[in-house]
């Protein structure tokens, strides 16, 4: 009747499956009308931006332990250690999320120079972060032991 001047639709009766052959509408050949999946964000372009940051955030985390943006954990970021520097270590450690595990953490590091430290929580599980400073290599596995060893400890990496 004229009366509409034109429409955006994103949820169908019966979702298409895919793209292209087999997306059946009767609002198809409808003039003005501007038919999307119902995620709008779900083309084939953000279906590939959303697999390169999925990578990019997977390897970030990996070589740094960076968890910024997670969706189900706690975020946490420092600032790269340069590739000069070969004597600060990144200590990464998800633990329970109950009074004491940092105060536990900060007694293991006290005798060594902290350079930056960050935690953050998300329900049970919280996660902490620091760069340390560790003139003699052995000192390396005395931290990851004494870190692994509180009975909060859920995993604990160390990162060169």
């Amino acid at each position: 009747s004229g009366h509409l001047a034109g429409a955006a639709v994103d949820v169908y009766p019966k979702e298409p499956l895919a793209n292209g052959p087999g997306f059946e509408s009767p609002l198809r050949n409808c003039p003005n009308t501007l038919l999307t999946p119902h995620i709008g964000g779900s083309t084939e372009e953000a279906q590939r931006m959303i697999g390169i940051e999925v990578a990019t955030a997977a390897t970030k985390f990996v070589n740094t332990g960076a968890s910024i943006n997670a969706v189900n954990f706690a975020e946490c970021d420092l600032r790269a250690i340069p590739s000069t520097d070969r004597t600060t270590v990144r200590i990464v450690n998800v633990h329970q999320n109950v009074p004491g595990v940092l105060r536990q953490i900060n007694n293991i590091l006290a005798d060594y120079n902290v350079n930056k430290q960050i935690s953050d929580s998300k329900g049970d599980v919280a996660y902490f972060m620091a760069d340390v400073t560790v003139e003699d290599t052995k000192d390396i596995n005395t931290i990851y032991e004494h870190v692994t060893a509180i009975g909060e400890n859920i995993i604990t990496r160390v990162l060169f």
